[in-house]
């Protein structure tokens, strides 16, 4: 069955969750439940996975309180290219030079560049944590034994993503920054807790396209946005390029 999705006329709209919850109950597919996990993923893709007839109702709803979106199938939206993780971005008259941790350099022309995205964006990490106790009396002749107690803990992490999206393939790479790691702009080294250096890297890149062809941070890197996820983040990029698409 062909699926569709509702997407926001504008990433300037803020829905709230008191009026998504109410225009859910047009839609069968969508729970309140779900509302709270949609306004935290929402980057202009709403909702997707919707059957047609479900989508149109929930539209209706959620333009009698005021929010235009606009239904689109689920086939017709860009899915986002497998990326390949670089360490080291230059750029050098009229190409782009791309290192990985190995060394590798994959030169490629400006004119082949289609789209920069990068921002903060909060990820969600399992570790397990390992606690050890003595217990007295289960061992050999009463005698004391180590237990080990294995717990999994969930920890947000707050990363940068820069990526970069060519024409030709490969058609994704990315840079990825955390407070333990370092990544290189002009050979310069930018760490985590370096933002001013982070900003800089940002606007001069911009420079390479027009602002359509950026994503919100990378037309304003003091914009005061840290994306909930990594599907968030994608989120816009999608939304992005079925505009240019149009």
């Amino acid at each position: 069955m062909e699926t569709f999705s509702l997407l926001l006329k504008s990433l300037d709209q803020t829905i709230t969750r008191e009026s998504l919850e109410e225009a859910s109950d047009a839609a069968h597919s969508v729970a309140r439940a779900d509302c709270p996990r949609l306004i935290r993923e929402n980057s202009g893709i709403l909702v997707s996975r919707l059957p047609q007839d479900e989508a149109r109702t929930f539209q209706v709803a959620l333009a009698g309180r005021g929010y235009e979106t606009e239904v689109v199938a689920d086939a017709a939206l860009p899915m986002l290219h497998d990326s390949y993780q670089v360490q080291r971005v230059e750029t050098r008259e009229e190409v782009l030079v791309l290192t990985d941790s190995m060394g590798r350099e994959r030169v490629r022309p400006l004119t082949d560049l289609v789209f920069i995205a990068a921002g903060f964006l909060n990820r969600v990490e399992f570790k397990t944590e390992v606690h050890e106790r003595l217990e007295y009396g289960t061992g050999y002749k009463g005698m004391p034994q180590v237990v080990t107690h294995r717990e999994l803990k969930e920890e947000t992490e707050q990363i940068f993503r820069m990526d970069f999206f060519f024409w030709a393939e490969p058609n994704r790479f990315h840079l990825h920054l955390t407070k333990e790691t370092s990544i290189f702009h002009q050979g310069t080294p930018i760490r985590m807790k370096l933002r001013g250096a982070i900003d800089r890297m940002m606007s001069d890149l911009a420079k390479l396209l027009p602002p359509e062809r950026l994503n919100r941070p990378m037309r304003d890197p003091s914009l005061p946005l840290v994306y909930p996820s990594p599907v968030s983040y994608e989120n816009e990029i999608r939304w992005h390029f079925h505009r240019l698409k149009e």
